[in-house]
């Protein structure tokens, strides 16, 4: 049996610092605005993104409109 979610559950972002991570969307407890970009909270870790706030939404969405 093929089970098909259109839910995104993980995403691709840059870091403060240039590198490339991944984030578990279940394991985020709050993402919030910084003065350069966002970021993601988890229990064990805290990523800073450059990633405009603005564009978080988009981001969830899978990049669908």
């Amino acid at each position: 049996m093929f089970n098909y979610s259109s839910e995104v559950e993980w995403i691709k972002v840059t870091d403060i610092d240039g590198g490339l991570v991944w984030i578990n969307l279940a394991t985020v407890e709050r993402i919030y605005q910084t003065s350069d970009g966002s970021t993601f909270e988890c229990a064990d870790t805290v990523t800073r993104t450059n990633i405009p706030f603005e564009k978080i939404p988009d981001l969830l969405d899978g990049g669908r409109q």
